[in-house]
């Protein structure tokens, strides 16, 4: 049984960690051609160049889309709501890409490309709220798997017939694993929450809500990391 939890703490730890730290890119500027309304072959660069805005924010959107899908980490509700948002994000960027290709001056076409960021903020804002989520309930999978784990090796050093000494460090191991469990409960206690409805209007202010949710799942890994050495400690001392 202490084998399977163990098993299960490291494969759950590695999916739903590895997506903890996302790159915060900064948004391509807006293209600014010339004023003249007479060259139809340079509005059709600029539109060119909107629509690789679009596209690259589309990939984005289906490699996050997959990860959400596949991830074991994720609760179902979060899951769900994720999908909703990514699928929202890639049909109205895709109507807007429509509407910039059928827009018939300079004008028109800039104000619609700046919506490519400020409506979406992919790169900045959405990308890194859908790591955060995954690498939060990730925690909060692992922090589960720990504390079904504490009782059963509380078990295994109780009764446990090694030498008096080995048996105090092992509890002493159990007792750091269990503060650093709880400490790493109470770091990532709400995060999913403060990240997972940002919206886009609310750049940059919601820019601390992600930086703080990072430094918390952080926190939190950190502490598991030490509760892991201390699950390998303790049954390095008792001969498991």
């Amino acid at each position: 049984m202490l084998a399977r939890g163990m098993a299960t703490l490291t494969v759950t730890a590695g999916l739903g960690l590895a997506g903890s730290v996302a790159v915060d890119a900064a948004a391509p500027t807006t293209p600014s051609p010339a004023t003249s309304t007479g060259n139809p072959a340079l509005l059709s660069s600029v539109k060119s160049l909107c629509n690789i805005g679009v596209q690259r924010r589309l990939a984005v959107l289906a490699a996050d889309d997959t990860f959400v899908k596949t991830s074991v980490a994720l609760t179902s509700s979060d899951q769900s709501t994720l999908e909703g948002q990514i699928g929202a994000d890639e049909s109205g960027l895709t109507a807007l890409d429509k509407t910039i290709q059928s827009d018939s001056t300079y004008a028109k076409v800039l104000s619609d490309c700046g919506l490519i960021v400020t409506d979406y903020r992919v790169y900045v804002m959405e990308d890194p709220k859908i790591h955060e989520v995954i690498a939060a309930d990730g925690v909060s999978e692992v922090d589960s798997t720990f504390e079904t784990m504490i009782p059963e090796l509380q078990n295994v050093i109780n009764v446990s017939t090694v030498s008096a000494t080995d048996k105090a460090q092992a509890q002493s191991d159990l007792n750091n694993l269990t503060s650093k469990v709880s400490a790493s409960h109470t770091s990532i206690s709400g995060v999913t929450a403060s990240v997972i409805n940002l919206v886009p209007s609310g750049w940059p202010g919601n820019q601390a809500d992600l930086k703080s949710a990072r430094q918390n799942i952080t926190a939190a890994w950190t502490d598991l990391s030490g509760a892991r050495a201390d699950v390998n400690n303790i049954l390095t001392l008792l001969g498991e």
